[in-house]
């Protein structure tokens, strides 16, 4: 939204359309999107036409947001988590 304030609130939201089935979450179809506008997709606008109204295709954001998740946080936790459980395999042995 181009917002300079880092401090105003930030909000995770599970894009919802189009639906394959009912009210599936799937954290790798999600934006980051601050508290304003959180709130008028969910009770002014709806999301397709706050989506529509700012020219923007949030599944393209969605993809590039869960891509870095992948491959800068999640595998780097997935990591430590192994090295955790193969410490503790020796110490069981």
């Amino acid at each position: 939204m181009g917002y300079d304030n880092m401090s105003e609130a930030r909000q995770f939201h599970h894009i919802q359309y189009p639906r394959y089935g009912a009210m599936l979450r799937d954290d790798s179809r999600g934006v980051v999107v601050c508290y304003p506008c959180h709130t008028k997709i969910h009770t002014k606008y709806g999301e397709r036409k706050f989506w529509e109204m700012l020219e923007v295709d949030p599944h393209i954001y969605a993809e590039q947001i869960y891509k870095h998740y992948r491959e800068n946080i999640h595998e780097k936790t997935k990591s430590k988590r192994n090295n955790t459980r193969s410490s503790n395999t020796k110490k069981n042995d």
